[in-house]
């Protein structure tokens, strides 16, 4: 039946998600013309993002889509071109990935047949450096195209390597087993690391079709599948947006709230505020981003509170508190070669504090970020192996006078060996089969709605999955973060259930509670501390009380700030230096405390 205007496309059953996309276009277009995606003849040039969703006069596609995409590498048209890093590892960054795609139709939306990370430049497919994380997207049919069907979906361009994401939109045409080609632009991205580029690109690529077995009506898999989707969406959080929040609290008092970073250096921002998210913006090179809140980002080293900080709670639920004073070389017997590392705690290594690295002695005052990325950071981020890892990371560490526990050093290496011998111990506990990336899936994910966490994973010669990188490599939605906060903000607690260790979480949490390691960072309220992977930012509002609150920080600006009137501020950002002010959350609270205030 066809829809007679945007209002019934977006309102259609288990569409809720899709009235971001519908509603937050800057500029209609056209959608892309039928020929152009049968043709080759691609000039480039990234187009209005609503010309990769439905028009106006949209209906409900012709038919449903299942199947594979068998997706050729295509040249992308970049921006700048040519690219300042377009040859990296020894692969090509404007070139889209050789990749397959499994797809399949769930109540109008076009479903992947898994959001995890598709390694294809990683492992050395093709000519590309690039993965790709595919979300859920959209079918539909446009009028005057015959018995041709639509479909669109938003994705990322990523690397097993690194944490950044590089956010787009693709779109196809299908009849029958006929496929168009596959027209593509990238639009956003976080803060790059090895890709010193801030660029968008466009393309097309060549596409041909195959069917799935596991994914035609009646397959156990597609079951699986139509079930975790419909199960994803009855879960999501509920958006709303800025003008919804202003007309409740007035314009006035969230003014300043994006004052942090430049607009051009803010990829979305937004509030939790009594049960909803409000998304004050998500800009792109084509506009707002359309399924901004299914877009997935790499968000780097907040990866370290939202999986590192998150997955040792949730181990000290289960087997008690004496897992923070567990020894990381019980479980990583490599590194009780090192006498330095052999008094080194989980507790330490999610504290930065492990007394390992290559920085100054010079800690009165501190700088957690001396000795950083240093000239050995490289051979461990390239190292593709877990072992390799552990073996790059334990022969490029020096030692520092004071020992683990007493000064803050930020490594990613260390949050990187905590992962490594939180899985063995959750292995020595409950088997070889056990795993710390399936744990915290199924008993802290699953349990409060998020269905899939793609994470970067160490590269095995033999195909294992790999070991989880938790340092960075995490790749949530807008809502992932919104649920793991909340959980946070909970104590840990949903429903009846205590997930994550309450105690930790409740000295997280209070704020007249001085607590952390001194880590050299100033705001307009005082210095910083480091305390389980979390910023604890200093506060005084005008009434004179003072106090901190967590902040988890990824590289760029990246930010989920827990504030204690309940409410979790969200910014994520791709500002290129480290100056401090692109990790400042002060702007964020201000506008917060206005709402509700932040002093109990």
């Amino acid at each position: 039946m066809r829809a007679g205007s945007t209002f019934r496309v977006c309102r259609s059953a288990f569409a809720a998600l899709w009235v971001l996309a519908c509603s937050s276009a800057h500029a209609s277009a056209a959608p892309i013309r039928l020929g152009d995606l049968q043709g080759m003849a691609y000039e480039g040039g990234v187009v209005a993002n609503s010309a990769f969703t439905p028009s106006s006069e949209a209906g409900a596609a012709h038919a449903p889509f299942s199947g594979v995409l068998e997706v050729a590498e295509g040249r992308m048209h970049t921006a700048p071109e040519p690219l300042k890093s377009r040859l990296v590892l020894g692969k090509q960054t404007a070139i889209f990935p050789q990749v397959e795609l499994g797809f399949l139709t769930v109540d109008g939306d076009l479903v992947p047949a898994t959001q995890d990370v598709i390694r294809a430049g990683s492992i050395g497919r093709g000519r590309s450096f690039w993965d790709l994380i595919v979300q859920p997207g959209k079918v539909w049919s446009e009028p005057g195209e015959g018995t041709w069907s639509r479909a669109a979906f938003p994705f990322a361009l990523v690397n097993s390597l690194e944490g950044e994401t590089h956010n787009g939109l693709a779109t196809f045409a299908y009849r029958g087993r006929e496929v168009t080609n596959l027209r593509f632009q990238i639009v956003q991205q976080t803060a790059p690391f090895y890709v010193t580029d801030y660029f968008s690109a466009s393309g097309l690529a060549h596409v041909v079709r195959r069917d799935a077995p596991d994914l035609v009506p009646g397959a156990p898999n597609r079951q699986r599948l139509v079930r975790e989707y419909r199960g994803s969406i009855a879960d999501r959080v509920v958006f709303a947006t800025w003008p919804e929040l202003a007309a409740q609290v007035g314009a006035q008092r969230l003014t300043g709230f994006g004052a942090g970073l430049p607009a051009d250096q803010t990829v979305l921002a937004g509030l939790d505020y009594r049960g909803k998210f409000y998304l004050q913006l998500c800009p792109s090179a084509g506009g707002e981003l359309p399924w901004c809140d299914r877009a997935r980002f790499g968000v780097w080293s907040a990866a370290k509170a939202l999986a590192n900080e998150t997955a040792l709670l949730r181990l000290a639920e289960k087997f008690g508190p004496q897992v923070f004073d567990l020894k990381i070389a019980d479980y990583v017997p490599a590194a009780a070669v090192y006498p330095a590392w052999r008094a080194v705690r989980f507790e330490d290594a999610i504290d930065m504090a492990t007394g390992i690295g290559n920085g100054s002695t010079h800690h009165q005052p501190n700088h957690i970020s001396d000795g950083y990325i240093d000239p050995t950071y490289d051979e461990w981020y390239r190292a593709h192996s877990e072992e390799a890892k552990i073996a790059a990371l334990l022969r490029t560490g020096g030692t520092y006078p004071w020992g683990p526990g007493k000064v803050a050093r930020y490594r990613d290496q260390d949050m990187f060996v905590l992962g490594v011998a939180m899985d063995r111990y959750l292995k020595s506990r409950e088997g070889a089969q056990a795993n710390i990336w399936s744990m915290l899936e199924k008993e802290v994910f699953l349990p409060i709605g998020i269905h899939y966490a793609p994470m970067n994973r160490t590269i095995e010669a033999d195909g294992r999955p790999g070991q989880p990188m938790m340092a960075f490599g995490y790749y949530p939605t807008i809502g992932d973060m919104v649920k793991i906060a909340r959980l946070y903000q909970n104590g840990g607690r949903h429903g009846e259930a205590q997930i994550l260790y309450g105690p930790r979480i409740r000295a997280l949490l209070r704020p007249s509670l001085s607590i952390g390691l001194a880590t050299g960072t100033q705001t307009r309220f005082g210095e910083t501390y480091y305390y389980n992977a979390f910023w604890m930012n200093a506060y005084r509002a005008k009434n004179g009380c003072a106090f901190q609150y967590p902040v988890m920080v990824g590289w760029g600006g990246n930010l989920v700030a827990l504030l204690p009137n309940g409410s979790t501020a969200i910014r994520l950002a791709k500002a290129a230096d480290d100056d401090g002010r692109s990790g400042d959350p002060s702007d964020l609270a201000v506008v917060a405390d206005r709402l509700a205030p932040l002093c109990p």
